[in-house]
């Protein structure tokens, strides 16, 4: 068998707004939250995440953990519009460790390194140039603070 191979497909800051509280219900305590914009840079794809495109409609479960659910859509520098979407997961060692991590507002976050906060981005574009990003494998790690989340996001070879 191969070894699992990864290269940086590109780092993204995207902005948050303050989560809404729709509360628990059956598949656990829902929030949504909309992305206010952003940016993305790699080595072969830069750009801005598009204000008013997206957002994540994250769960927090029986478990203590979060569910992300997110959609939104960026721009390269050349123009090109890319969708993309992403489930995940974050654990956190405490619930107090939780509330803080969800403070995303805060100047001085909580090291991505002290929780776990893990997604699967895929893309859909119609650009000639970034159609290789339809068939892309990839894997994000996370980190909120700052306004915002940033992601440092790997292709999986």
């Amino acid at each position: 068998m191969s070894e699992l191979k990864y290269e940086l497909l590109y780092e993204m800051f995207a902005g948050l707004d303050a989560p809404i509280d729709v509360g628990p219900g059956p598949e656990g305590h829902r929030m949504a939250v909309m992305v206010n914009g952003g940016h993305f840079k790699g080595p072969r794809i830069s750009g801005k995440v598009l204000p008013g495109t997206g957002g994540d409609w994250l769960r927090i479960r029986p478990d203590g953990s979060i569910a992300l659910d997110v959609r939104a859509c960026v721009e390269t520098d050349d123009g090109a519009v890319i969708y993309l979407s992403y489930q995940g997961r974050g654990r956190f060692e405490t619930p107090e460790q939780m509330a803080q991590v969800m403070d995303f507002g805060t100047d001085d976050p909580i090291s991505g390194s002290q929780y776990y906060l893990r997604v699967n981005p895929t893309y859909e574009t119609g650009s000639e140039k970034y159609a290789w990003l339809n068939s892309v494998i990839a894997i994000g790690v996370g980190e909120l603070g700052r306004g915002g989340i940033s992601y440092r996001v790997y292709e999986i070879k």
